[in-house]
């Protein structure tokens, strides 16, 4: 990104674009951390690191108030690795390409991790800007919060000394977030055989792709398609008439992200093999006219011939297929407490063929508890009808944050805002999981509010952060540490 210096504030992108340069998909964040705590030795910032890999950065407090109570700024250096299918990017390896357009930073082609290297840079350049006035800060920097937010939930009592805590991950700077769904998974492995095939089979691979994805949180309600429920209802209106073979079936790389791409590999009858392709067409034609239509307008769907010298065996193929077609996926329930606002939701996230077995993750969301429970133990009941073989996992999730409103710290960052721009910010809940609900868990009387810029396409390769929108939001954090 060679034009970085010309925005700001300077020091916050100047970060950003270090960060960019590091591979930090989450369960990588070494190289970055190693970074970020020489940046800190550079000057002269004291760390400390736990047991998990979490970072805390101290920031004293500037002249006359040194001694005043500290502040938790809180973000998560990993970021979702997704990329468009014909780019070639390696997310271990590669940095990534910063482009600016039209009042927006994206990538070019794949995710840009504003989710949430904005929130990390805005913190640590406290320490950069000079002529800020604010206490003493804590910055915390956790660990794998995109895959399941473990980094949070290591965190153990005592790490940090701040009882006031502004976590810069969401994505809408005209609102003030003070709750969050709790969330769950589900892995469920189908076990299968390998079958040898006979003679008269000729291999083909289903593609979709070109869908926008998304947060499979803060996306779920725009009715976007998911690529693994398409591929599998394509494959089911095929196999009414074709008795293919399910070879292989892959789609998603993330859990928590709406799947843009799946393929299958299929074994289907030589004599039957235009059929199988014309079954495939028409009903992706009509899901892609009367479904997609004006949502997913890039949605395509292409067979090409591939090399197939096995199948799953037995009846896995409508073992599989029927699953992902039984599996909760979208919106599930609407809160009646804030207008809006989606409760229950679940994700088929991803799907991936491991030698014979077929392995589906769905992630749950929900602020109502008991409702995810409920979602939890339908996944069991599901799997158990369908494949009384198939194995689930479900680990323990994280809960949810609960609003207050009329907290302390909520009500001084309100204030702030309404003097900074002249209007009184709303007060909202989100669809996603931030580790706030992990962090009372551990710290009950911690006062949290969380805020950021605005954030389009998280977790997929349209994400773009507002160049403005990183500007007002840097004006009102530091109206509030001024204010605190």
């Amino acid at each position: 990104m060679n034009t970085y210096e010309s925005l700001q504030p300077r020091s916050v992108w100047s970060i950003f674009a270090e960060l960019s340069r590091i591979p930090r998909g989450s369960g990588n964040e070494a190289a970055v951390l190693d970074m970020l705590k020489a940046w800190a030795d550079a000057r002269g910032l004291k760390w400390s690191q736990d047991k998990v890999g979490n970072l805390l950065v101290r920031i004293p407090g500037t002249a006359g108030r040194e001694k005043a109570a500290p502040v938790l700024v809180q973000g998560h250096v990993d970021m979702v690795c997704e990329k468009n299918g014909a780019t070639k990017h390696d997310f271990t390896k590669d940095p990534i390409k910063l482009l600016v357009q039209d009042g927006w930073v994206t990538a070019d082609g794949t995710t840009l991790g504003a989710d949430n290297g904005i929130g990390v840079a805005m913190g640590l350049a406290l320490a950069e800007e000079k002529g800020l006035s604010h206490p003493p800060v804590e910055v915390l920097l956790t660990v794998d919060e995109e895959r399941g937010l473990t980094g949070a939930a290591g965190v153990e009592p005592g790490f940090f000394g701040a009882r006031r805590m502004i976590n810069l991950d969401s994505e809408e700077d005209r609102s003030l977030f003070i709750g969050c769904a709790g969330g769950r998974d589900s892995v469920i492995t189908v076990k299968n055989k390998k079958s040898a095939l006979g003679k008269g089979f000729v291999g083909l691979k289903v593609a979709v792709s070109g869908l926008k994805g998304g947060h499979s949180g803060l996306d779920i309600d725009k009715n976007r398609g998911n690529a693994i429920l398409i591929l599998a209802r394509l494959l089911l209106a095929a196999r009414e008439t074709v008795p293919f073979k399910l070879v292989d079936l892959e789609g998603g790389s993330m859990r928590n992200a709406i799947p843009r791409e799946a393929t299958a590999r299929v074994a289907v009858p030589e004599a039957q093999a235009g059929a199988f392709k014309k079954l495939v067409d028409k009903a992706a034609a009509r899901i892609v006219a009367e479904e997609l239509a004006g949502i997913d307008d890039q949605a395509t769907v292409k067979i090409a011939k591939c090399k197939v010298d096995h199948s799953l065996g037995g009846n896995c193929t409508l073992r599989v297929l029927r699953l992902l077609e039984a599996l909760p996926n979208g919106v599930l329930a609407m809160s009646r407490a804030i207008p809006g606002l989606v409760e229950t939701s679940s994700n088929v996230g991803v799907v991936k063929t491991k030698g014979t077995a077929v392995e589906i993750v769905c992630c749950s969301r929900s602020s109502n508890m008991s409702a995810l429970d409920g979602l939890v133990q339908r996944h069991r009941t599901i799997a158990g009808l369908l494949d009384d073989r198939a194995a689930i996992v479900q680990p323990e999730g994280y809960p949810g944050w609960q609003p207050n409103p009329a907290s302390p710290l909520v009500q001084a960052t309100a204030r702030s805002y309404e003097r900074i721009f002249g209007v009184v910010p709303e007060l909202k809940a989100i669809h996603a999981g931030l580790e706030c609900g992990l962090l009372t868990e551990k710290y009950p009387d911690l006062d949290i509010v969380s805020f950021g810029p605005d954030i389009h396409g998280a977790h997929s390769p349209d994400e773009k952060v507002s160049v403005a929108s990183v500007a007002k939001v840097w004006q009102l954090f530091t109206g509030v540490m001024s204010e605190l």
